[in-house]
């Protein structure tokens, strides 16, 4: 499904604070500067190959960029291919820079500082590669971030810029593509990384079982206040069974299910303990319960009390 961000939806002094909250959503937080224009104008339409996020971006010339402070908030520690369309941008992370033009490539680390510049009107094609369906050579990528990839570099590296154009205006146009047609073209992106920037082969896209379990553990804190998050939700954004998330969380010691109860549990505690003023039906819904009483019931199985005894607690 294409989803679409345009800021001419919204009145002109309300299109920059509107881009910014819609690129927080659908990439991470940025900060937005809008310069050489007398209105703010950017487009975007995205859409999904398999765990590969697909967008093509539009808009005059405006800047933004990602601090450390923002990285801490959110980084879905994804590799960002950039490949130009039109006009022309510039981008830098740590010390090095580079400006690209149509068909240049080139890409960016999420999980370190960034500026990405339109100095004119420009269209962008961006795709959000997570590390972990990269792989090993994900780290060896990040470190040639904000260098342009060289036309002639790679046997398949000429032919990536037709076939990246191809896949991206087909995922962002509104047709998309069926699960199994967006699976085997997300595995296509692997072998032109490969080409692109070198290194060791990518053999196995899926992490081994202490790192992914790691990566379902920080999916399963920024989403415990969603009453749906369970199994199923973390096998479907970690693009594996839901049997193989029972068998990563097994491995651990402890059930999927009863892991996401005892987090849950143990954030509501906090705050019942920290925020005395706050009802305890607000406290189970932040917490991701959809009825008070079957968290009260929840919560004196597990910390032996009911919700409004564990507020005249000691904070520890």
């Amino acid at each position: 499904m294409t989803s679409v961000l345009d800021t001419r939806s919204v009145p002109p002094a309300e299109r920059r604070d509107y881009w910014s909250a819609g690129i927080a959503e659908r990439f991470f937080p940025m900060r937005v500067e809008s310069f050489g224009a007398p209105s703010f104008e950017a487009r975007m339409a995205s859409g999904q190959i398999g765990p590969v996020g697909v967008r093509s971006i539009q808009g005059l010339a405006h800047r933004v960029a990602r601090t450390q402070r923002m990285i801490s908030t959110a980084d879905p520690e994804c590799i960002l291919l950039y490949l130009m369309a039109r006009g022309k941008i510039h981008i830098e992370q740590d010390d090095r820079s580079c400006a690209l033009r149509p068909g240049e490539i080139a890409c960016q680390d999420t999980s370190r500082p960034s500026t990405f510049e339109g100095r004119e009107g420009f269209e962008v094609l961006v795709f959000s590669i997570p590390k972990w369906f990269i792989g090993a050579q994900a780290k060896g990528i990040a470190r040639r971030s904000a260098t342009r990839v060289d036309s002639g570099q790679g046997r398949l590296a000429g032919p990536a810029t037709p076939f990246l154009a191809h896949l991206a205006r087909t995922t962002t146009s509104g047709g998309g593509l069926s699960s199994p047609d967006g699976e085997g073209a997300s595995q296509m992106l692997l072998p032109l990384l490969r080409s692109m920037y070198g290194g060791q082969e990518i053999s196995d896209p899926r992490p081994g079982p202490e790192a992914l379990l790691a990566q379902m553990q920080r999916y399963v804190m920024e989403h415990l206040h969603e009453p749906e998050l369970g199994p199923e939700r973390i096998a479907q954004a970690h693009y594996v069974s839901t049997r193989y998330v029972h068998k990563i969380f097994a491995s651990s010691g402890t059930g999927v299910s009863s892991w996401i109860r005892e987090r849950r549990l143990e954030g509501a505690a906090g705050e019942l303990r920290r925020s005395p003023e706050t009802t305890i039906a607000t406290v189970a819904t932040r917490w991701g319960y959809r009825h008070p009483a079957s968290f009260s019931r929840a919560f004196r199985e597990v910390h032996g009390c009911a919700p409004r005894e564990a507020r005249q607690q000691p904070k520890p």
